[in-house]
């Protein structure tokens, strides 16, 4: 945009003037992208996800999150304290992005326990399969 204005003074013509004004689309549409489509969507969620699961020091990023906007740096000591309210409007923190253990861990619904089956499981059958080959 700071490129436009002095060219659009009159300094290019024909097409290219059309031109300058199309180059205004570009950074509406990677804003979009990043912030709905493969940037933060992508980021967010899933990587709080498989901290919870994972038991990855859950307790500090969880204070680290509620610390720390996603997107426009503010100072974090206000930040923390700020109503939902504000973070969604004006900080752009949209339910999209927040991790809620509650709703979108599968922790709660048996997925450790059911990892942990499945993955004895495979071991027991992988461990009887070589006895029973090493019987032949």
């Amino acid at each position: 945009m700071i490129a436009v204005s002095p060219a659009a003074d009159g300094y290019v013509g024909g097409q290219a003037y059309k031109a300058l004004y199309a180059t205004i689309v570009g950074p509406f549409f990677l804003t979009i992208l990043l912030m709905f489509v493969s940037g933060l969507t992508l980021s967010e969620r899933p990587g709080a996800k498989k901290r919870y699961e994972n038991d990855t020091n859950w307790e500090a990023y969880e204070r680290y999150l509620k610390r720390t906007s996603i997107l426009i740096p503010f100072p974090p000591q206000i930040y923390e304290r700020m109503p939902v309210f504000l973070k969604r409007t004006v900080f752009l923190e949209f339910p999209i992005y927040v991790f809620d253990p509650a709703k979108h861990s599968d922790v709660g619904r048996g997925g450790r326990q059911r990892a942990a089956e499945e993955g004895a499981g495979r071991g027991a059958s992988n461990s009887d399969d070589g006895l029973v080959a090493g019987n032949r």
